[in-house]
């Protein structure tokens, strides 16, 4: 708990050595462009430190920055974020160390979307293997976006690209494989609004991903998916976002493995001041497995009540942290395995656009 409570001075220190500046929140829907993961959407990655991008046409940028929970339009059509987010239990931390995650504007229709991610599992007491656990995320993805088109009554934007992710469990997410992936991947995808529901509107994603994937263990082969994201804005601080995947893998460990995930996070904001806000949020997921593999499926259910800060630096940086506990945190496997537990929490982190 030293690691947090170190967060939460800088905080405060940095806090109060800052003139105050003047609101200008705005309340509209934030609208989320995830890059290909070769994991699912995780809590972790539901805030500030996403693309976030919605294109008038398909030569226009418009792109949206996420401060406390609230979206405000900005003209930078570059983004650079780093940050660590710790968390303190009984026995052990983790740390994920984003090491960079952004996009740099190539063109008026391209872009290049990134993310590098360095992970650390560190024990009080040597683990049961007798050594502690670090690895890799690297995601890469060039994004060419495409002529918005009209169809049953929405206007849609739509973008394809190529790319290449690698992992090597650095998730730090319970996995019954030792296994190095590297997928090389193509994507499609649509999306549009609908400002007929929730107070401050929708946005519903389509994408498709297929490629082949390069495994350190056994064969090589592919991964194909679908995935439905959704982002609500309800009104009186409540947001939520769903996330709904169908997968088949043919490589490694897996034989013709189907995988079927849903994950769901609803927040409540409520604005202390301009720096500050009291965030809650609810996370739900269900990863099943079906033939082809011995992993087993998951069910995680948290809840994360925490203090939010966000403080801008300069015209182009700003400074955001989360500092909270986890006082209901379910994780149980179909084989047993249980990572349930109360654990603190703290991200800090710097944005930079240009």
């Amino acid at each position: 708990m030293k690691k947090i409570i170190f967060l939460l001075f800088f905080i405060i220190q940095f806090t109060f050595s800052q003139e105050k500046e003047g609101v200008f929140y705005d309340f509209n829907t934030v609208k989320e462009d995830y890059t290909y993961d070769t994991n699912l959407q995780k809590e972790e990655n539901f805030y500030d430190f996403k693309i976030i991008r919605d294109d008038l046409s398909y030569k226009t940028n418009l792109r949206y920055e996420n401060i406390l929970n609230f979206s405000n339009s900005t003209d930078e059509l570059n983004l650079y974020s780093t940050y660590i987010d710790l968390r303190q239990y009984d026995e052990y931390s983790k740390i994920y160390w984003n090491l960079g995650q952004g996009y740099i504007y190539l063109s008026n229709t391209w872009d290049f979307e990134y993310s590098i991610e360095k992970n650390f599992a560190i024990y009080d007491k040597e683990g049961e293997d007798g050594t502690n656990f670090n690895g890799w995320e690297l995601d890469f993805l060039f994004r060419n976006h495409l002529e918005k088109a009209d169809w049953v009554g929405h206007r849609w934007s739509r973008s394809w690209g190529f790319g290449t992710s690698y992992s090597d469990g650095g998730d730090l997410e319970y996995d019954l494989f030792d296994e190095k992936v590297t997928d090389i991947f193509l994507t499609y995808r649509i999306s549009t609004n609908f400002d007929n529901i929730g107070l401050g509107g929708s946005y519903l994603s389509i994408t498709t991903n297929g490629g082949g994937v390069l495994s350190s263990v056994e064969d090589d082969g592919y991964r194909l998916n679908l995935i439905v994201d959704t982002f609500t804005t309800w009104g009186y601080g409540f947001q939520t976002a769903n996330s709904f995947t169908n997968e088949i893998r043919s490589y490694g460990n897996y034989t013709n493995s189907y995988m079927l995930d849903f994950a769901s996070t609803t927040s409540w904001t409520h604005e202390l001041s301009y720096n500050f806000a009291f965030i809650t949020d609810f996370y739900f997921e269900s990863e099943n497995f079906l033939n082809g593999t011995e992993r087993a499926n998951k069910l995680e259910f948290n809840v994360f009540p925490h203090i939010g800060y966000n403080k801008k630096l300069n015209n182009s940086t700003r400074l955001f942290a989360k500092l909270g506990v986890t006082p209901i945190s379910i994780v149980k496997y179909s084989n047993g395995f249980d990572d349930s537990g109360f654990y603190g929490k703290g991200v800090l982190g710097i944005t930079y656009r240009w």
